[in-house]
């Protein structure tokens, strides 16, 4: 067998252009052929008349972040290296070279374009008849945050840092009376290193007989040697943690990414996450819609995903039908498939542990083997005897109902249905007759 000889370092005769190199069918024609259909005159109108050296092309860089999305690329980094690199993106930017934080900032600036350029994938698909749509699916995951669990603070953490810096604030203010031929903005002798200022927070910290995170030492020393713009940033980013540790209601919110909430994984480890969301075309794999959540569960989203894919695809057809996991099976979400009349699909937890393999208790006098009469707002046991409502109570924020059975005493079946109690006892809420 002959063997092909080695031809790196060959030259060309002609030079091939970059496109002959991609594969006719390859997704990047695709994403050329949406991007010059949109309009993006009024976007790149913002960069045309600043200072400094030109711009690049706005439809350029919403190519390559499309393009990165599709290889499941997030990394601006990366998105730069490739451009470098790789044929398919020396393509999409005509040979062009943006660094990291020009694609970075792009996203950043230019996040209704992106979306943008979403919409128009679905409609062009949709156009092209390539959504089937007789059955789409919503599921969520939770994405890792680019934080660490560590650099974390409380609000009361946070409180004492601002109190440690308005100390300083003032005693600034004093020695400002006692050198004020100097800059103003010179760190006192005791105080200009980060070893001084160390020895400085320990001090404190003995005093109060109260340690401090790695995250507040980090911040107070920061705040300490830097300059006015520095010290404006850092205040900006504790505003900002307090804002999202009241939103989120939970114990300790993250310093790098303020965002993000903890989470549950797979692993049921709790991280930093996000909860992204997307709704999927089931025949032909194309995402309808897309959102990206600080929820920890799925309970709140079945409503503005199934909204969002009906704004894309200009309503969702009534033969379509529509299939969630139990992480979105509740009364509201129940109540608002029957009221806007979608074939939705969503197992109880019952039914989404027998599907998982699981085995489920399944006694007689199990609380689904009770009727629920809606008309009369009762329960009706197997054995054929009511069960109404004797009280109300809140709990978790959410009303709830107590249901007892009239009869319980005089049943031969007492103590297998109620147990060691004299009666049976049922709860439930408004949204019963849904899950029914």
């Amino acid at each position: 067998m002959a063997i092909r000889s080695d031809k790196i370092g060959q030259s060309w005769l002609l030079p091939l252009a970059v496109s002959e190199l991609i594969p006719e069918d390859h997704i990047c024609n695709l994403v050329e052929v949406v991007v010059d259909n949109m309009d993006v005159g009024e976007i790149e109108q913002k960069y045309s008349s600043g200072p400094g050296n030109p711009a690049y092309s706005r439809r350029m860089l919403l190519r390559i972040v499309i393009m990165a999305s599709a290889d499941a690329i997030w990394s601006s980094r990366k998105i730069a290296k490739l451009a470098h690199e790789n044929v398919v993106y020396m393509y999409l930017t005509g040979h062009e070279k943006p660094d990291f934080r020009t694609i970075c900032n792009f996203k950043k600036e230019c996040e209704e374009l992106i979306e943008t350029a979403f919409k128009e994938t679905v409609t062009i698909a949709k156009a092209l008849g390539i959504l089937n749509l007789e059955h789409i699916s919503t599921d969520g995951t939770k994405m890792k945050a680019n934080a660490s669990n560590n650099y974390t603070l409380s609000k009361e953490e946070i409180e004492r840092i601002r109190r440690i810096i308005a100390r300083g604030i003032a005693i600034d203010k004093e020695e400002d009376k006692l050198y004020g031929d100097k800059r103003g903005d010179e760190l006192p002798p005791e105080l200009n290193t980060q070893e001084k200022i160390r020895e400085k927070i320990k001090e404190i910290e003995e005093a109060s007989g109260q340690k401090m995170k790695g995250a507040a030492k980090k911040i107070i020393v920061q705040h300490v040697l830097g300059d006015e713009k520095d010290k404006a940033a850092i205040m900006k980013k504790l505003d900002k943690a307090e804002e999202e540790l009241t939103k989120s209601g939970q114990g300790v919110v993250s310093i790098t990414d303020p965002e993000s909430r903890f989470m549950e994984n797979k692993k049921k480890r709790k991280e930093l996450s996000y909860n992204p969301q997307i709704t999927v075309d089931h025949d032909s794999g194309i995402i309808l819609a897309n959102d990206v959540t600080q929820d920890c569960t799925d309970h709140y989203q079945l409503q503005p995903q199934l909204e969002m894919t009906g704004e894309n695809i200009d309503g969702l057809p009534e033969w379509t039908k529509v299939s969630m996991d139990n992480g979105y099976f509740n009364g509201p979400n129940l109540r608002y498939l029957e009221e806007k009349e979608v074939d939705g699909y969503i197992p109880d937890s019952k039914q989404a542990q027998e599907m998982n393999g699981k085995k489920v208790k399944d006694g007689p006098y199990s609380k689904d083997k009770f009727v629920y009469d809606e008309v009369n707002d009762q329960f009706i046991c197997p054995n054929g005897e009511i069960l109404t409502r004797k009280g109300a109570y809140e709990y978790k924020g959410k009303l709830q109902y107590s249901y007892y059975g009239a009869n319980c005493g005089e049943c031969p079946f007492r103590e297998e249905c109620a147990g060691k109690s004299k009666e049976r006892k049922i709860t439930s809420d408004d949204y019963e007759a849904e899950r029914r």
